[in-house]
């Protein structure tokens, strides 16, 4: 009874474990070291860069697991060690360089190789699985796909519970949690390795033409058809990351860009790849030869085009409403496209030894880790090359036909007569309708609102950038993805506060520092003041500098001033150069709980700061009371307080505006315009906000920041635990913007002496 299929499904099984433990582990610390790695990197190409260099490191790790000659118990033993220490140690190792040295070469240099390290460690451990399960007797071409399947399940687990724990834990703590499952995952394969024959996992039977295959006069073949295969996985691995690098982008603008919608996007690629590795690489496993991968290749092309098509497919159905969840919404948009990759090593690992027709113990390890390695040049073409490259030029739509570019070359790489050039030739086919595609963005619920008419739409290698005319407010809005960050109505009033306010209680604002441009709103305020005499932007997206014409009647023709120049790039990098540079650094990012602009409120960006500001410089911040949660709300009044030896709270309609000092500002009534025609344009635009005499900033002071409530928790760049917040939906958040007044109310304080002195009887 049970017979050796018997054998082969208790051997799947008992080692399910320790891939599944493996890869949870993997795929969190890879989350948590990418996004750490934006504070060196800079966050307009961290993710890429980290996307690349860690499956680059994972590939030669599994590389060097099939090649290392050693016990694999004693590797085992050696991966358990490693994966205690290392990742907690590489974590804290890239913050406190990017804390010491930000926006250095070294940092980066310090990111990258903790991403490279650990991913490595993470690469050794499918190749030693392997081995492990052909020495129990249970291994065939496809364990290779069954182990790929638990290893990608764990990950989806990792990539849900990576969200869950970092609410409770800090960067590092928990990068050593991560690392203690990684080791518990080696342990396991070393305990269930014990007592095993064949000690060497390298040697004459590790060699992936084994000693019969070339008896029988098959070495040629199979060095051939390995060749093949290894640069099947390499292109299919670019094709593959470049389909998710657009799948994050097209999700980012339908589900939302906060942490939930984000870990979601990444759930489903994982479930879509374990899908196809244990179920689409069993079904192209009973083809012959090299029909496997033919025919992987032409249900990949076919499928790739989904997210061009799914937003027009699905839309105005209840499957992507609102309040379906985030993971069914992020595979419905990508999952069907990534679904036939899962299947792509398997598939590739059967083609290499099917020419020898065995599949001895040695050979399986030493193969699969020879083909993974071709992953690393995959991975280091395809994410680059999207993401600086073709979507800036060629949006989405360029996107997905250069992944079908990278198949056209597959195709005539590794297949061979007549299939070659007629499979060639319909790629080429659905090339060119990829390209010739409207971007699949436009389809999304923010910009396929039938209210908003779109005027102008870009994309780069941040934000889906749209420049929409709204029917229902009147007004012209900028938005960013599927974010409204800024238009011509009242509501945004406020940022022209965030331009004048600090500038009024500066005595002698000659620089100004503006971070993130949006429709130039605030740099507009600024320019107003003549005594300015320079204006630097720090504005991530080349996109958005490119719609500032749509808004010159917010902004006033400002960036047409010869005192302002606009810097492209992550604005907390570039502020990290600029020491003793400004008088005043007015602060208007996105969302505080956005992964992305969360780096933009901790103590840590406060503390860079405070080096950009000359002597008596001032900090000024926005907070949204009204689109946050009360603890953080409090958590970002918090960080701001502790940050400065002074700071206060001003209220301007529902908006917060904070402002940070050495010491207590002075409010001169000679820093004011005395009459509407000594100052220009000036006089009337205060006049606007409230602001063109001492009593209207005094009026609308709220609090002093040392009486503002310290949470238990602060706000770091090693624990941005904000993000990680569920965030509620429906009608409770009309209560978020009472609640979060409450608690100014109740810090609230009487202007100080003079102040009050200085706006008189009024």
């Amino acid at each position: 009874m049970g017979g050796p299929g018997a054998g082969r499904r208790f051997g799947h099984l008992i080692l399910a474990l320790p891939a599944a433990l493996a890869g949870a582990a993997g795929l969190a610390l890879e989350v948590l070291l990418i996004e750490s790695a934006g504070l060196a990197l800079g966050y307009g190409r961290s993710g890429a860069i980290g996307l690349a260099v860690f499956v680059a490191g994972w590939a030669l790790g599994a590389y060097a697991a099939g090649h290392l000659r050693t016990s694999h118990r004693r590797l085992l033993g050696g991966l358990a060690l490693l994966s205690l220490v290392l990742p907690g140690a590489l974590e804290l190792a890239l913050l406190q360089s990017a804390s010491r040295w930000p926006g250095s070469l070294l940092a980066g240099a310090v990111a990258v190789t903790a991403i490279g390290v650990v991913a490595f460690v993470q690469g050794l451990f499918l190749p030693l699985l392997l081995h492990v399960a052909a020495a129990r007797r249970g291994a065939t071409p496809q364990s290779v796909g069954w182990l790929m399947a638990a290893n990608l399940a764990g990950a989806v687990a990792g990539a849900a519970l990576g969200h869950e724990t970092a609410l409770y834990l800090g960067r590092v703590p928990l990068s050593f949690a991560w690392g203690a499952l990684a080791a518990l995952a080696a342990a396991l394969a070393a305990l269930l390795a014990n007592g095993l024959a064949g000690e060497e996992l390298a040697g004459e039977a590790s060699d992936p033409i084994s000693r019969e295959a070339r008896d029988a006069g098959h070495g040629p073949a199979v060095s051939n058809s390995a060749r093949r295969a290894g640069v099947a996985v390499g292109l299919g691995t670019a094709w593959l990351v470049t389909l998710e690098w657009v799948g994050l982008r097209l999700g980012t603008v339908w589900i939302g860009g906060m942490q939930a919608a984000l870990t979601a996007l990444l759930v489903a690629t994982l479930i879509a790849l374990a899908l196809g590795a244990g179920l689409v690489s069993p079904l192209l496993a009973r083809l012959r030869g090299s029909g496997g991968l033919h025919a992987w290749l032409v249900l990949a092309a076919v499928f790739s085009l989904w997210p061009l098509v799914a937003g027009g497919l699905v839309q105005g159905t209840s499957i992507l409403a609102s309040d379906s969840p985030n993971v069914v919404r992020a595979f419905v948009l990508i999952g069907p496209a990534l679904v036939p990759f899962g299947a792509l090593v398997p598939v590739a690992y059967r083609a290499t030894g099917s020419a020898a027709g065995t599949t001895t113990t040695g050979s399986g390890p030493r193969r699969l880790g020879t083909l993974l390695l071709h992953e690393a040049w995959g991975a280091l073409l395809g994410v680059p090359l999207a993401h600086a490259f073709v979507v800036p030029r060629f949006g989405l739509s360029g996107a997905v036909a250069l992944g079908l570019l990278f198949a056209m070359l597959l195709t005539l790489v590794t297949l061979r007569g007549r299939l070659r050039l007629a499979t060639a030739a319909g790629l080429g086919l659905l090339t060119l309708v990829a390209a010739r595609r409207p971007a699949p963005v436009l389809a999304a619920p923010p910009l396929a609102n039938p209210a908003l008419a779109v005027l102008a739409f870009d994309e780069d290698q941040h934000f889906a950038v749209s420049v929409v005319q709204d029917g229902l407010l009147g007004e012209r809005t900028l938005m960013t993805d599927g974010f409204r960050a800024a238009g011509t109505g009242d509501d945004y009033r406020y940022m022209r506060v965030l331009g004048s306010l600090p500038l009024l209680l500066h005595p002698a604002p000659r620089s100004v520092c503006v971070l993130a441009l949006g429709t130039g709103t605030t740099v507009g305020a600024v320019a107003l003041h003549e005594e300015v005499e320079t204006v630097e932007v720090l504005e991530l997206s080349g996109a958005v500098l490119q719609q500032s014409p749509w808004f010159d009647e917010v902004h006033g023709g400002a960036l047409d001033d010869p005192r302002v120049r606009v810097t492209l790039g992550d604005g907390r990098r570039t502020l990290a150069a600029r020491l003793a540079a400004y008088d005043v650094l007015t602060l208007e990012p996105l969302l505080p709980d956005s992964p992305f602009a969360v780096y933009l409120y901790t103590e840590d960006m406060y503390a860079a700061a405070r080096r950009a500001l000359r002597e008596g410089g001032l900090v000024c911040q926005w907070v949204p009371p009204h689109a946050l949660e009360r603890e953080t709300f409090r958590a970002l009044l918090d960080a701001f307080a502790r940050s400065f030896a002074w700071s206060g709270v001003w209220v301007f309609g529902t908006q917060v505006i904070l402002i940070g000092a050495e010491e207590e500002p002075t409010i001169d009534p000679a820093r004011f315009p005395q009459a509407e025609g000594d100052a220009g344009a000036l006089w009337p635009a205060l006049r606007e906000l409230g602001l063109e005499a001492p009593a209207g900033v005094v009026a609308r002071f709220a609090a002093h920041g040392s009486e503002l409530p310290q949470t238990a928790r602060r706000l770091t760049d090693s624990d941005p635990w904000i993000v990680y917040r569920p965030r509620r939906t429906g009608a409770v958040l009309l209560a978020d913007l009472p609640e979060n007044l409450a608690v100014l109310r109740e810090a609230r304080a009487e202007p100080p002496e003079r102040w009050l002195d200085a706006a008189g009887p009024e």
